[in-house]
């Protein structure tokens, strides 16, 4: 199998296709272990997909699976760093992970 940086954008639809397939398999046999891994996949291969030209440094994003606000401070390849609200540490998640960050007013 290729690396995900050198596919097509054809390719990287087809393998997240594929991918998508797998998850939901996972789901219904309820095989969480085999999930998470798939889900790592589809998120690397969303990421190369996307890229880094919709995300901003400074703009605030969901994170997939987190509820806090995640702040992008610098890019490396298609990975995001960054901080939550009130963390001293930076993490990385990779692009196809993170969603615009809506405020909710209740």
């Amino acid at each position: 199998m290729r690396l995900y940086s050198q596919m097509t954008l054809a390719e990287l639809q087809e393998e997240m296709e594929r991918l998508r397939i797998l998850i939901e398999e996972q789901k219904n046999r309820g095989d969480s272990s085999q999930l998470a891994i798939y889900q790592q996949k589809f998120f690397m291969a969303k990421s190369y997909y996307v890229g880094t030209d919709e995300f901003r440094i400074g703009g605030t994003y969901r994170v997939f699976q987190h509820d806090q606000p995640f702040t992008i401070e610098y890019f490396n390849g298609v990975f995001a760093w960054g901080r939550f609200p009130d963390s001293a540490e930076a993490v990385g998640y990779p692009v196809g992970m993170l969603e615009l960050w809506i405020e909710t007013r209740k």
